[in-house]
């Protein structure tokens, strides 16, 4: 046993090794110095139990991968090869390469952030944001929180903790990460009063919920998912009557948040902004789905209920951060200057299927040892919870090989560098230019010319 233990190297003689020396630059020092103690500690135990140590090369191996594992678990960049534009899994909507550049040159000195430039008194970080998407909207104020779930919560939090709130059965949503609209308004303080069914909802049944305790009727928009055959919903202009009638507040999640759709692209079910802002007392969306931006819950309403969320506390736990704020800031600039086709997402949009599939061939061409490719017609989805059912026609490169299965090529991809995600289909690895930002083309032509012969990747 001791001749075995006697037999491991040290710490310091294996943060010398090449394969480990090389990944001092990428990892921290002391993530590899523990990765290294817990491996040398784990083949003590297994010496003493009676088992045999691995050889030098075995163990570097063994470190290696760890090393690997702890590396993809960090954030990073990755090739969208999915063809799902607004993929939640890959950080939804890309921003704008100019906004990244805006958010360097501000986030390595110091903004405006609370401070008022013409007076030198302190500030609200809300204002300059909320001043263009009042302009750019109609509504009398806004306000904007960390994610739109975060927008839900203070509104109802602020107009009807306590009280209760009438939502139809057919749209008590689940969202993202498993949190569903009856939690949400739960954890408000608010009293969930549920009306109709899940198919069909009338104006009566909201009418007769009513009692003396009611504050807010909610209606959500059921963005992943749709009912269709023997339906019936309320207009929001029936409601908004409803609730001027009887002294309520309206509130509407509209989701996606699209500001508007690309000429090129069929509108979908998924209501524009400015079709519900005049219609409700209050508007909630997110900021990084069709509207193109940063993680963002905005609010949108009348100013006396946006002062109302002001005064809550809550909202300090729920304020969006500096960055993301100027993120918000940069894209609805844009949206002001009409520069729709520098968003990324408007530029997946309408990209025609000519471009895509010019890119596609290039791709083709560049395919190393181990890859068979065919260029294929697809459908690409909107995703996020958005337009459910709507898909945009696309090409494919779909990738095949003789010596791996597709699970095995999927694999090879997405634990590369830098990891490219496709998806599988019909025993086929599927790439969707759609999806690919053009920059990374460079790249993914780089990955895919290194192969799938282990002698040359």
């Amino acid at each position: 046993m001791h001749d075995q233990l006697r037999t491991l190297p040290s710490v310091n003689q294996l943060l010398t090794e090449p394969g480990i020396a090389g990944l001092r630059k990428q990892i921290p020092h002391q993530i590899i110095v523990t990765t290294i103690q817990a491996i040398l500690e784990e083949q003590r135990q297994q010496v003493r139990a009676g088992g045999s140590v691995l050889t030098r090369t075995e163990l570097l191996v063994r470190i290696c991968d760890q090393l690997a594992l702890y590396q993809r678990r960090l954030l990073q960049p990755v090739i969208n090869g999915t063809g799902v534009l607004i993929h939640t899994n890959l950080g939804r909507s890309p921003l704008p390469k100019d906004t990244m550049d805006w958010l360097t040159v501000c986030s390595i000195g110091y903004t405006n952030l609370e401070y008022h430039l013409n007076d030198g008194e302190r500030g609200s970080r809300y204002q300059g944001v909320s001043e263009l998407l009042c302009l750019l909207t109609g509504a009398e104020d806004s306000l904007v929180v960390n994610n739109n779930a975060a927008a839900v919560l203070l509104t109802l939090s602020a107009l009807a903790s306590g009280k209760e709130v009438i939502v139809s059965r057919g749209e008590l949503v689940e969202i993202g990460g498993g949190f569903r609209i009856p939690e949400v308004i739960a954890e408000s303080g608010c009293i969930l009063k549920e009306v109709g069914t899940t198919n069909k909802t009338r104006l009566s049944d909201y009418e007769q919920a009513i009692s003396d305790n009611t504050a807010v009727i909610l209606k959500v928009h059921p963005s992943n998912y749709q009912i269709h055959g023997f339906t019936e919903s309320v207009p929001r202009v029936d409601l908004h009557q409803l609730c001027k009638s009887r002294n309520l507040w309206l509130v509407e999640d509209i989701g996606s948040g699209a500001m508007q759709f690309p000429p090129l692209y069929k509108r979908g079910h998924d209501p524009f902004i400015h079709d519900v802002i005049a219609h409700v007392d209050v508007l909630t969306f997110s900021g990084d789905k069709l509207l193109g931006g940063p993680q963002a819950g905005i609010i949108l309403g009348e100013a006396c209920a946006i002062t109302c969320m002001k005064q809550k506390p809550l909202l300090r736990a729920l304020r969006i951060d500096k960055l993301s704020l100027l993120a918000l800031q940069h894209l609805l600039l844009k949206y002001m200057n009409n520069e729709l086709s520098s968003i990324p997402i408007m530029q997946m949009l309408t990209t025609s299927i000519d471009h895509l599939t010019n890119r596609v061939n290039e791709w083709k061409k560049s395919l190393g040892p181990g890859w068979k490719g065919q260029i294929l017609p697809g459908q690409s989805t909107i995703g996020g919870g958005s337009l459910p059912g709507e898909t945009i026609p696309t090409v494919l490169l779909a990738l095949t090989s003789p010596m791996y299965s597709v699970t095995a090529c999927s694999s090879f991809l997405r634990l590369g560098s830098p990891p490219v995600i496709g998806r599988v289909k019909d025993e086929k690895l599927l790439l969707d230019p759609r999806t690919i930002l053009p920059d990374q083309d460079r790249d993914l032509v780089a990955v895919l010319k290194r192969g799938l012969d282990p002698c040359t990747s």
